[in-house]
């Protein structure tokens, strides 16, 4: 029997043929999501994988034995004794049909579209549509306009594939968008007096298939074959959206969200999204200084080194959004000087948000502080913050080298910027400048989240890569992991700088919480922290 299921763990099979070949599949998948398994590619528009089907598109279909018209292949399922085309002339005929009519009142302006290189419209059109097209007649002409603060239509360029519409119905559950008029003057609107503004509006522009929903952000930015593109992963919230940074020329021009069904689904909200603008900000620090005078860069590192040869005890004070492998230098570090003292400052907490799809904003607007107290102990952020505050306060420290990372217009609040100032010798890392830094014996410019290379533990425990979006040798100062090393270097605890992944070998080695993990295995969805290879316990030994 085709079709079986012998026990709770078996899935059941449907026996089945794809292009003359007998095949088996899941039961219950499409023919569209079984074809792709096999290495059949079959070409939709209205389709997603995070949608309900619509159906509406038509470009997807292929011939059945079981009807004597083309069937659409993203709704239609599998079952035994079917046989599905893909390639014949009926299935060909079709998708050229539809490509055609797609076309007829599609403008032909790719050159100065921003979705070009990534239109699906266009791969489509090459593959599967006629060479030529019959229509002589005028184009309906669709209207242009805002659909709200971040987003604007070019109406003639929508095929009405739905998928912006269904977005907003079924997984932000705002349903601001709806079709308006019929037939070929069918186009994407909002409703009236009520723009698209919702938390997760830019994803409309990332699943519409066309240049048709356009990003202001976006707009003429950027041709998008001439991007650089990384994996990363977004430090807005301890959510820690997977994410796709894509630069041109070492300026960053987007931010899209990279498929991870563990996390963040397909999606990414707009203030991660849009939340890196402050990398170019007139108050971004990218110059050391000491003393208030500025210092090339090999000066910082030295004059880094001949504050803290000469210091005894130092306070040294983190924040959330180091990676885990700085904390560990920074641990190395306390260790090293006897009577060291660590503990850690947390920004104010923003809002939280959840939605019909199940897709999570978190109120922490940090991505790293799982991974601070796993490394530093659970009261890093708690009591030892706290003991750490009265310390600096009561001068109990000569020396404090701090972290202030982010982009807070308050930096690490005025109660840690009052206990700062009451230390002699103040050396800080920060993103911008800031009142925080009057006075400070030196200071020394830090990445921003999306410029650190590293790992993160998100607020479900998965650990994941974070890749800086600059290239190697293009940093335009020395990042912590390097300037760290150099210092551990010059007091003798190191031998030599290591990558991140080899500083990540040493943190495995060190703390349990890590054993049996490395960069590569993490890959690019990450994995739980507690999701240890075959063979190492927990403990960090051997099982």
């Amino acid at each position: 029997m085709a079709e079986n299921q012998t026990n709770d763990d078996t899935v059941a099979m449907t026996r089945w043929q794809l292009n003359g070949q007998e095949v088996e599949s899941p039961t219950g998948m499409t023919i569209m999501e079984a074809a792709k398994e096999h290495g059949i590619e079959i070409p939709c528009f209205c389709y997603h994988p995070g949608l309900s089907i619509a159906g509406n598109c038509r470009i997807c279909m292929v011939e059945s034995n079981r009807s004597p018209k083309p069937v659409i292949s993203c709704s239609e399922k599998i079952a035994d004794g079917l046989e599905i085309e893909t390639e014949s002339e009926l299935a060909v005929s079709s998708r050229n049909s539809v490509m055609e009519f797609q076309l007829i009142n599609h403008p032909l302006d790719c050159p100065v579209c921003d979705k070009a290189g990534e239109c699906t419209l266009q791969d489509h059109s090459y593959k599967h549509g006629p060479d030529r097209s019959r229509f002589v007649e005028d184009k309906n002409i669709r209207h242009t306009k805002e659909l709200g603060p971040t987003i604007s239509i070019w109406g003639n360029r929508c095929i009405v594939c739905t998928r912006c519409i269904r977005f907003c119905d079924e997984i932000s559950g705002t349903s601001e968008l709806c079709i308006v008029e019929r037939g070929d003057r069918s186009v994407v609107d909002v409703f009236p007096e009520i723009p698209i503004d919702n938390q997760m509006a830019g994803n409309t522009v990332d699943i519409c298939p066309v240049g048709a929903l356009i990003s202001h952000d976006f707009k003429y930015e950027a041709r998008v074959w001439n991007m650089d593109r990384k994996d990363s992963v977004c430090g807005g919230c301890s959510r820690g959206c997977n994410v796709e940074v894509e630069t041109l020329d070492g300026f960053v021009k987007r931010l899209m969200p990279r498929e991870n069904l563990e996390v963040n689904d397909w999606w990414m909200c707009d203030e991660g999204r849009y939340g890196w603008r402050h990398l170019y900000a007139d108050d971004r620090l990218t110059q050391a200084t000491r003393d208030g005078a500025s210092l090339a860069d090999d000066s910082a590192t030295a004059a880094l080194e001949q504050l803290l040869c000469d210091s005894g005890p130092v306070a040294f004070l983190i924040d959330p959004y180091l990676t885990c492998e700085e904390m560990h230098l920074v641990q190395g570090l306390a260790a090293s000087r006897p009577g060291s003292s660590v503990g850690g400052w947390l920004p104010e907490d923003g809002n939280a948000a959840s939605f019909p799809s199940g897709f999570t904003i978190s109120a922490a607007k940090y991505p790293n502080r799982a991974g601070a107290e796993h490394i530093f102990g659970d009261q890093v952020f708690g009591d030892d913050a706290k003991e750490l505050q009265k310390s600096l306060v009561s001068s109990d420290f000569t020396t404090v080298v701090a972290f202030c990372g982010g982009h807070l217009p308050n930096g690490p609040g005025e109660s840690w910027a009052k206990a700062l100032s009451s230390t002699p010798t103040r050396i800080l890392f920060s993103v911008k400048n800031g009142p925080w830094l009057e006075g400070a014996s030196l200071v020394l410019p830090a990445t921003a989240p999306i410029e650190k290379e590293g790992t993160w533990i998100n607020e479900d425990g998965r650990l994941q890569r974070t890749r800086s979006c600059w290239n190697p040798g293009t940093e335009p100062f020395s990042v912590e992991l390097v300037r760290l090393q150099t210092l551990q270097n010059a007091l003798g605890i190191r031998g030599r700088n290591l990558s991140s992944a080899g500083i990540f070998r040493e943190l495995a080695a060190t703390h349990d919480s890590f054993a049996g993990h490395n960069h590569s295995d993490l890959g690019s969805p990450g994995l739980l922290l507690s999701q240890r290879p075959a063979g190492i316990s927990m403990d960090g030994g051997s099982e």
